[in-house]
This record gives C-alpha cells, structure tokens and sequence, in this order.
C-alpha cells in the first residue's frame, strides 16, 4: 500500500538515515498519507485500507530502524545481522513492532516498540536482562556476555529516537539519568486549626514547610464535613480554606480545619539508600529540600529527587546515556538498594 511512484517516497525509502531521521520521516509521510485517506470519501470509510496503509509504514519504519541498527558503530555486526521484526496492526491508529533475535534452534523475542507512529510510543522488553537477574547470587542470562553488549548498543540506538521504557522493572537496559519510580512516605502528620463563622464566612489557615497536604476536612461541632462548601488553596508556607457564604445554621458554631500533611523528606526508599551506601563507604549527601546525591568513586555524582506530591523518587546521572546494567556493574550496590525498592516490594510501596 505504498504509492512507489511518489517521489519523496523514494527518497525517504533509499536514504540513509540514523534512527531518530527515521522515525520522523517515515511518521511524517504516514500521517500525511492517513489525513489524505481520511479527506478523501472513496476511502475515508474504508478501515481495512487505512488498516493496510498502517501496516506498510510500519513495516517501512522497521525497515529503516533495522538499517540504522546495522549501520550503528557500536553494534556489533554478526549480532545486528540476526535481528529482524515483525509488524503487527491493530487498527488504523496503532500498531506494534516486535524485534527479534534469530539464533540456530529458535527466534528470541527482545522487545516490541508499541504505537511508533504516536506521541505516546514506548519500548516494552520481552526478554531483556532484569534487574533480579543481574542482581541473583548467581546471576544467570538469556545471552553471552558479548551479547549482552550488543543489547545495551541496540537500546541505546532506539532511545537516540526517542524510544523508552517505561518502568524501572521491565529491564536494566535503560538509562540511569531520569530513571523514575513510586514509592512511599513514612512522616504523615495531622495539623488542624479551629475558628468560628462570623457573617457567614470563615477562613482557616495552617503553617506549612515545604510539606504537601494529602487530605483534608472541615469539620463542624457536630462532626459533619463542610470542605465542599468553600474553597481550598495551598503555598509553599500555608494551607487555606475559606467559607465565603456559608449557610445559616453554620453562623456561630465553630469549624475545625483537620489536614494530613506530609512532608515528604523521608521515605524508607531513601532509608534503605543511606544504609546500603554507607556499608560500601559512599557518602549520601543532602542539598536544597528533597536533593540528595552519592560521591561515587569515579567522581561522579548519582542524584535522587524527591517529588512527595507524586510519590516518585527520580535518578540523576552526568552521562545520559550509561544504562543501568553499566553502573551496577561498577557499582553493585545500586542494585541492591533498587532490587529492595523495586515497585512490587510493599515494604516500600
């Protein structure tokens, strides 16, 4: 379903391009293709052939990945020469490319790149070395050690297209720097604050630093919850509710702002880190609220941020691309803080 006469078609089909080029061009021109199918009444009805044209971008995409792999310097050739994809459909808006690795007796399943023509794309690993792997007494892969090389080359080539995974379990082949995951915050504390309604407004007010509030209510004498009735604002230094035109039978009575606060600087995530640096002789420092960094030996620094209003800690490392494998390797430590932290540990989640 590729119009092989149209000129600029042929160009981005026998140009050479990296996988980044390649991604935008070949995504340019199936969208193009998709609107003009869509305007046009001879087809705009027509799923199976929209369903069509799907299939053949995504098959050309896949080609022109697979050629950027091959030409990738850093991928070694014997294992780039094993690798071919299937392109699957699922409707005229999305579709799937599956990798994989061809071998004597049978084919490996990497990784599938889901939805490559949207903003939304994502890398999910099929058999990809996992951190439990790498991180067992005796840790045993899927691949040699020299593919395992050729692993991390390849990801790095898709990410450069702005591929990614998305969670920090599916796969050690995935970059330090922006590494994100949930965790959980021990330091919830309650404030309240009581005032009585006068003209039938009322505006309660508590203190807070750098802190976040994960719940509140407002109640009167009777116990009865009035936070629908007005509204609520938060800063950096103060958490606020005001009534402005409360009811009649409210007049008088007094209302008891209650709010679960939580601070956010601590979490047994960030407990455990101190703990398992320590034992390896790596100092843990703490810089603005919610920064905190590791002296590693090779003088570089690993950073955690600390985000309480979205129960994430976030990674940060000075090379973008050094893949998580590549610094547990130097430094088996990380892996066993993140192998104790993991989102499926509910000591910590």
């Amino acid at each position: 379903m590729l119009n092989l006469e149209d000129q600029s078609l042929q160009k981005l089909v026998t140009t050479t391009m990296d996988a980044k080029a390649a991604r935008q061009a070949v995504t340019k021109a199936y969208k193009a293709r998709i609107h003009a199918m869509r305007n046009d009444s001879l087809w705009q009805a027509n799923l199976p052939a929209m369903e069509a044209v799907t299939r053949s971008y995504t098959t050309l995409l896949a080609e022109k990945l697979l050629a950027a792999l091959r030409a990738d310097s850093h991928l070694d050739k014997t294992f780039a020469a094993r690798l071919w994809f299937d392109a699957t459909v699922g409707d005229a808006d999305h579709s799937t490319i599956t990798l994989y690795l061809a071998g004597p007796d049978s084919n490996q399943e990497l990784l599938a790149i889901d939805g490559p023509f949207t903003q939304d794309a994502k890398l999910k690993a099929k058999n990809l070395p996992t951190l439990l792997q790498v991180t067992a007494e005796d840790p045993t892969l899927d691949y040699t050690d020299a593919e395992v090389t050729a692993l991390i080359a390849l990801i790095k080539c898709l990410y450069t297209a702005d591929f990614a995974f998305t969670t920090i379990d599916e796969t050690v082949l995935q970059p330090v720097a922006g590494l994100s995951f949930k965790t959980r915050y021990t330091n919830v504390r309650t404030l309240n604050v009581t005032k009585t309604v006068a003209n039938h407004t009322a505006t309660l007010t508590v203190p807070l630093t750098n802190a976040s509030v994960t719940a509140f209510s407002v109640l009167d004498d009777h116990k009865h919850d009035w936070a629908d009735a007005g509204a609520a604002n938060q800063d950096a230094q103060a958490f606020a509710w005001t009534g402005a035109d409360l009811p009649e039978e409210l007049e008088g009575q007094n209302l008891k702002l209650v709010a679960q606060v939580r601070t956010g600087e601590n979490s047994p995530a960030l407990d455990e880190l101190f703990v398992i640096a320590s034992a390896n002789a790596i100092l843990m420092r703490q810089g603005q609220p919610g920064d905190y960094s590791l002296d590693l030996p090779n003088h570089a620094q690993l950073s955690i941020q600390v985000d309480p209003d979205s129960d994430a800690l976030t990674l940060q490392y000075p090379e973008p691309t050094r893949q998580l494998i590549e610094l547990n390797h130097t430094y088996p430590f990380i892996g066993e803080w993140l192998k104790a932290i993991l989102p499926s540990r509910r000591a910590f989640n």
